[in-house]
């Protein structure tokens, strides 16, 4: 609870130090602008190997979603409707990795939307100080994937269970209906093939998951 209370004061914070405009702050947190968590591997993120364990990954990709939300006012009007955005699911792919008080940054992006589902695309990277790069370039300043999650969530509110994510985000967040638009087109579907694909690969498994525990309960005694 204290690092989640943390990282929702950090998104506040943010917000109100961003020398962004409201416009350019509407785009944060979408594919081509992602939001930018930063943090270090602490002592109780390490694990026996001497290297952040995998379940820290998890941990901070939830508090960069509570400093994303935070940022760009999502979390407090979540509060406000008494809405609340729940992991249905997540799939992570680990590929580097991080040292103990190695920074690293956390990219999140909404890349996905439907009537029920929306879908969170992570990021992990090692931070890069453009200061201290001795090339003189534009490209990006985070360094290679260390780690990649994609998450699929729902809105619900009690007494009426799931609610239309979109419908939700063109009313509570600052997301424009452009913006949403960007983000799934006519039909519901991602616009962008690559998240397009790992949405529909995700969601088949998701079903062969939900097979399997239906016919493992189904052996179980009442």
């Amino acid at each position: 609870i204290p690092r989640t209370i943390a990282a929702a004061l950090r998104g506040t914070i943010k917000r109100r130090l961003s020398p962004l405009s409201d416009q350019e702050i509407s785009l944060v947190g979408t594919k081509d602008v992602p939001h930018i968590y930063s943090s270090r591997a602490g002592l109780f993120d390490v694990d026996l190997m001497g290297h952040m364990n995998n379940a820290s990954y998890l941990q901070h990709a939830e508090l960069a979603r509570w400093e994303w939300s935070s940022f760009g006012g999502s979390l407090a009007q979540g509060f406000k409707t008494k809405s609340f955005f729940i992991v249905t699911a997540s799939m992570i792919r680990y590929r580097r990795e991080i040292v103990p008080f190695k920074r690293f940054d956390v990219e999140t992006s909404l890349v996905g939307l439907d009537d029920r589902n929306l879908w969170v695309y992570q990021t992990f990277h090692h931070h890069v100080n453009r200061e201290n790069k001795q090339e003189e370039s534009d490209g990006p300043t985070r360094g290679k994937i260390l780690a990649q999650i994609l998450t699929q969530a729902v809105m619900a509110k009690p007494g009426k269970g799931v609610i239309n994510p979109r419908a939700w985000l063109e009313d509570n967040s600052m997301y424009s209906s452009s913006v949403l638009d960007g983000i799934v087109n006519e039909k519901g579907e991602n616009i962008e093939s690559i998240f397009d694909e790992k949405a529909k690969r995700f969601t088949h498994l998701e079903d062969i998951l939900k097979r399997s525990a239906a016919n493992y309960d189904d052996k179980v005694p009442k």
